[in-house]
């Protein structure tokens, strides 16, 4: 009997999920024919790929706590109709607990609410995919290959199977009916005319257009005693700072007793870098991870009720905006009415997390007052968005504004003993006092807001504009300057994020809204929910804050930087908005446009990741396809062509399925993660357990209409 052949091209993370959603699901329906199931991984390190790869260097940080990551669909996985045994889908946290207790080696003891190391994913995702394809061996009917090379060409043919699948390995073409890509990060080549295009002409021996895999800037590549400087200031950044420090023998020491609010001390090995100079748009690292308090165990299951409940920032909201104030547009599947980020979304943005802080700082009790004071402005806003996206957070904020005078006179009052005046008394009947005084004064005692510790309420304002950019004009008068305001910010931060997520204002407002609200962000933004100039806009712009206030790395990693500034090996002082230009000498000179600070560097690192772009990539399978008009770009239609936006991703149905260039669906090809992203948001996560991941319930999707097609024993005509 003929086979029904599967290939999956990408043996990482997303492919680990593939073949366990494959191995829940195949032993319980009966497929018309055998299955033959290849995975390709071209780094050869299947379950991990090269991102999460077990063999990278081993100073790099997740950005996710140890409870927060799974490997396997949970109850929580609506599109996921069988299960594996429980002890089949542990989390990182379950799974480094085993290891620990296996082996004793200390790098697996791993709390719940550690920030693991990146390679340490990697040893787990390689122990899981190996797992998964025991199960799926054991399957009467079903054979896995696993072929580790890279996928260069897939070829449509007319008769048997659908496609061949070419690759560089030693062995014959592939036959798939069905080709799933999940090729994960890669990196691009430098578009012509642009400023890695022209730093590579300057000098190709001293600018290094990708920091991955780190493993190999070397001493040779970067030299001891050299001046170096980055671009960007985030997460790769830090596995940057980190790799040419630590990585080379310095090491860093507690201050005082090792505590989570103890400051380190860098001490150099001499191999470093004479000195780093990260520059980035914000000049601002991003803000450390706070202690999560949501993440309850090592079962990954968060505490009933912690995570946030959006009060105005609703899938409602955006529908309503939509219907009130979209740009109607038509799309290849029908009409969507776009929104604009800044103007209809941000407003909201920034109420929600008002609320959060409000509520955070002084309860929930006061912040049901706030927020029902709120109500009033918050529905005619829905009603007619529009003005300048300024005005509308201004109106929305008046009435919070008004209700904080008068939490924070209560508050006040109550502290000195005073009688209570009648446009307080509201608040009498609430917690707000004391959650105040928790917040403040409890241990560990820092402070709620981002620009200081006082006990007096009203320093505690919600400063929305402040709140986005901590650091005003007064800190870019020179580059000493914005040295000690970033200084400052970050220690403020880091006592923040040792306050944790649910107890610290400031970071439960930008857990709560940006982390816990992705999926009403993904409403908003996927599949041309935004115009055009709109979207561009949102990645220069709104994706910033995103990243910057909640998507950083934890505690420990970002101290570690910090002692760095503080040990001015890493120099913060070029500032924001900075010109990167070629130096006669062959190098390079970082000009801080705001500080008006100058830093001559021999070598230059990229160090932000490549945003995925089919054209540009440096593998050639996505090239091919374009070329064969297997796939095609995804384009956000402006008001003219010339207005169009095209963000590099591949073009998917919903359900992720190819577009090919003349427009038709290619049902037996879908694509998932890092090919997609910027037209689905958030494909680049790590599957988290008991949340209804979005990257599971889509991994899912596919293999149960994967499983039906092969029990009808036909592909999708």
């Amino acid at each position: 009997m003929t086979a029904r052949h599967v290939v999956i091209v990408g043996g990482g993370p997303w492919g680990t999920y593939a073949l366990e959603r494959l191995a829940a699901l195949l032993p319980h329906t009966g497929a018309a024919h055998p299955v033959r199931i290849t995975v390709f991984e071209r780094s050869g390190r299947f379950g991990a790929g090269d991102t999460h790869s077990d063999d990278q260097v081993p100073t790099s940080y997740l950005n996710r706590v140890a409870s927060q990551i799974a490997f396997a669909a949970d109850e929580s996985t609506a599109a996921a109709s069988h299960l594996l045994p429980r002890r089949l889908r542990p989390t990182f946290a379950e799974w480094a607990r085993d290891a620990f207790a296996r082996t004793g080696e200390e790098q697996y003891d791993v709390r719940p609410t550690d920030t693991p190391r990146r390679h340490l994913h990697g040893h787990a995702l390689r122990d899981m995919f190996r797992r998964y394809t025991a199960l799926l061996r054991a399957v009467p009917g079903v054979t896995v290959d696993l072929i580790a090379a890279e996928v260069t060409d897939v070829e449509p043919v007319g008769d048997g199977a659908a496609f061949l699948v070419h690759h560089d390995g030693a062995g014959p073409a592939v036959e798939a009916d069905h080709l799933l890509l999940v090729t994960g990060h890669s990196r691009n080549r430098p578009a012509p005319g642009s400023t890695a295009a022209l730093l590579t002409e300057h000098a190709p021996d001293r600018y290094v257009p990708s920091a991955y895999p780190l493993a190999d800037i070397t001493p040779e590549t970067v030299p001891a005693g050299s001046a170096v400087g980055v671009l960007g200031l985030g997460l790769t950044s830090v596995d940057l700072l980190l790799h040419l420090t630590e990585g080379r023998g310095g090491t860093f020491v507690p201050r005082g007793d090792g505590g989570p609010l103890d400051d380190l001390t860098y001490r150099p090995s001499g191999r470093e870098p004479a000195v780093i100079v990260p520059v980035s748009p914000s000049g601002m690292f991003t803000w450390a991870r706070p202690e999560n308090a949501k993440a309850a165990d090592e079962t990954g299951r968060t505490h009933a009720g912690l995570e946030h409940s959006a009060r105005f920032l609703t899938p409602e909201a955006i529908d309503a905006l939509r219907l009130g104030a979209g740009t109607p547009r038509r799309l290849r599947d029908g009409e969507v009415r776009q929104l604009d980020f800044e103007d209809h979304v941000f407003p909201l943005v920034v109420l929600e997390m008002a609320y959060v802080y409000h509520a955070t700082l002084f309860g929930a009790g006061a912040g049901a007052l706030i927020a029902r004071a709120a109500e009033a402005r918050y529905r005619r806003f829905l009603d007619g968005a529009g003005g300048t996206a300024d005005a509308a957070v201004n109106r929305l904020m008046e009435p919070v504004q008004r209700e904080f005078e008068r939490v924070a006179e209560y508050v006040a009052r109550t502290a000195a003993g005073e009688p209570v005046p009648d446009h307080c008394a509201p608040y009498a009947a609430t917690d707000a006092a004391e959650a105040f005084r928790t917040t403040v004064f409890g241990e560990p005692a820092v402070e709620p807001s981002p620009w200081g510790h006082s006990a007096d309420p009203w320093d505690h304002r919600f400063d929305w504009e402040r709140f986005f950019e901590p650091l005003g004009p007064e800190d870019t008068k020179d580059g000493d300057a914005w040295r000690r305001g970033i200084v400052a910010h970050m220690r403020r931060d880091h006592r923040a994020a040792a306050q944790g997520n649910l107890r610290n204002p400031t970071k439960a407002a930008c857990d709560g809204v940006w982390r816990d609200l992705r999926s009403t962000f993904s409403a908003a933004i996927d599949y041309g929910g935004l115009t055009a100039a709109s979207h561009r806009s949102f990645l220069g712009k709104h994706l910033r804050h995103y990243t910057r206030m909640s998507n950083g790395t934890g505690l420990e990693a970002m101290k570690k930087v910090l002692a760095l500034v503080e040990a001015g090996l890493v120099d913060v002082s070029v500032g924001p908005a900075p010109l990167v230009e070629p130096a006669a000498d062959g190098g390079f000179l970082l000009r801080g446009t705001k500080t008006g600070t100058e830093r001559a560097v021999a070598y230059l690192v990229e160090g932000k990741g490549h945003a995925f772009d089919a054209d540009h990539d440096v593998r050639p399978l996505y090239a091919r396809l374009l070329r064969r008009g297997l796939v095609r770009k995804w384009r956000n239609p402006g008001a003219t062509p010339e207005e169009d936006f095209v963000p590099g991703a591949v073009d998917v149905t919903r359900d992720f399925r190819a577009v090919r260039a003349d427009g038709t669906v290619e049902p037996r090809v879908t694509v998932l993660g890092a090919p997609v992203e910027r037209l689905f948001f958030f494909q680049l996560s790590a599957a988290r357990p008991y949340s209804g991941s979005s990257v599971l319930n889509n991994i899912a999707r596919w293999a149960e209409d994967l499983v039906r097609q092969l029990e009808q024993g036909r592909s999708h005509d």
